[in-house]
């Protein structure tokens, strides 16, 4: 098993999918968790859970869509913690239009959340990764950020962003000591999806179904163990194989 023993996680949208099951995964490697969202009630969740079961977890609810907020989270996450080594960019939005459907208003929040706000996190957190040994950052992408599909355009490009994003950080930051990773998870069983055909989904993947959460928070696991030390720039697809077809 990959182990975190004393390591300090950042995890936005954290309150349930695979920022949850990553600050499980997280926690049960010997991590103090550090969980952003905005749901309250599922944070504390979340936080509970691990608490029982040992571990070392605390919640700020908040709307990252706010510039502030990344400040704040950052602040808050690295207060808690006494410093923060991990930061997971989990947080997305997925509302799928058209691009002639889109209003700009649709656009702009899904670069909003899943662009602006993982560059302010990172930016944010620099000083504190900058200090940790062996610091991470892992952007948690989409199959879709490499192969677009149609009714999706505001979603596909903004984690198309994310991804070139998360490879400039990592040329840049590699002298500082900090990698840079991501996962690009193919249809998983998580609230994004409430309401998919998840049948009809699996036949898309060689391997016939759909992920899990806890099948993703492992690769992120994995990504962020010193196991991975010697790993930047890198693009992980957690899919099925749907990156394939």
């Amino acid at each position: 098993m990959f182990t975190l023993h004393g390591r300090k996680a950042l995890i936005t949208g954290g309150g349930s999918g695979i920022g949850a099951a990553t600050a499980r995964q997280f926690s049960r490697a010997g991590a103090s968790v550090f969980l952003v969202g905005r749901g309250e009630d599922k944070l504390r969740r979340v936080q509970e859970e691990i608490v029982s079961a040992g571990g070392s977890a605390d919640v700020l609810a908040l709307d990252l869509y706010a510039v502030e907020a990344a400040e704040q989270a950052v602040s808050s996450a690295a207060g808690s913690m006494n410093g923060i080594d991990i930061l997971v960019n989990n947080a997305g939005l997925y509302h799928p239009r058209s691009v002639l459907e889109l209003e700009l208003a649709d656009w702009q929040a899904h670069f909003a959340l899943n662009v602006r706000a993982p560059y302010l996190l990172c930016k944010a957190a620099h000083p504190w990764l900058e200090a940790a040994e062996d610091a991470v950052v892992v952007n948690v992408l989409s199959n879709l950020a490499h192969r677009p599909v149609p009714g999706a355009a505001a979603y596909c490009a903004s984690k198309a962003a994310l991804l070139s994003l998360g490879q400039s950080l990592a040329l840049e930051w590699a002298e500082h000591g900090i990698r840079v990773v991501s996962v690009s998870p193919g249809i998983v069983q998580t609230p994004i999806h409430r309401g998919a055909d998840l049948k009809g989904a699996a036949t898309m993947h060689p391997l016939g179904r759909v992920g899990t959460a806890d099948e993703v928070a492992s690769a992120i696991l994995f990504l962020a163990s010193k196991e991975s030390s010697w790993t930047t720039g890198s693009d992980f697809s957690v899919d099925g194989g749907l990156h394939l077809v």
